[in-house]
């Protein structure tokens, strides 16, 4: 961007700035995916533990859920600041599930993007996509349009939890 704009000393200041302006947007106000709400709690009551793990940055992170009414719900939150690798490596998804005490073989991973597929199977997790463009549920062991679909909210309900240890 500095070099578009024929300011070639000014990278990390637009950078920066660029980075509170997302910042800003995410606090101001994000909806929740239709569904994500109802699913979160539902895993919650039924002493499902549930992490997010995001390749943003943990101040994106936590703007998004709060301002979505979603930060109460999870048990862990991991950011890309928490991992030496963001995804496609699968360093955010074995750190969540360690943090939960969650075995990766007996757990699922809920993904928007190619990226995140990548990441979440290459740690071993069963995957769920909600794709949030063409094609990036690729590799997905299922695919379902919405959060809030009612096949998916039927085994979200009737699920088995882990065992615990």
């Amino acid at each position: 961007m500095a070099d578009y704009f024929g300011l070639p000393d000014a990278g990390p200041a637009l950078a920066a700035r660029l980075a509170n302006l997302v910042w800003e947007e995410l606090a101001a106000g994000t909806p929740a995916l239709p569904g994500a709400h109802d699913m979160a709690e539902i895993l919650l009551h039924r002493g499902i533990p549930i992490a997010v793990a995001s390749n943003s940055p943990r101040r994106f992170v936590d703007a998004a859920l709060g301002s979505a009414g979603l930060a109460d719900l999870f048990h862990v939150i991991v950011s890309s600041d928490d991992v030496e690798h963001g995804k496609p490596a699968p360093d955010l998804y074995l750190t969540a599930c360690s943090r939960l005490d969650a075995e990766p073989g007996r757990s699922v991973a809920f993904e928007d993007s190619r990226t995140g597929v990548a990441s979440a199977r290459a740690a071993g997790m069963f995957v769920i996509a909600v794709p949030s463009a063409p094609r990036a549920a690729a590799d997905a062991h299922v695919t379902y349009h919405s959060l809030a679909d009612t096949e998916l909210g039927s085994w979200v309900a009737t699920c088995t939890p882990p065992a615990r240890r």
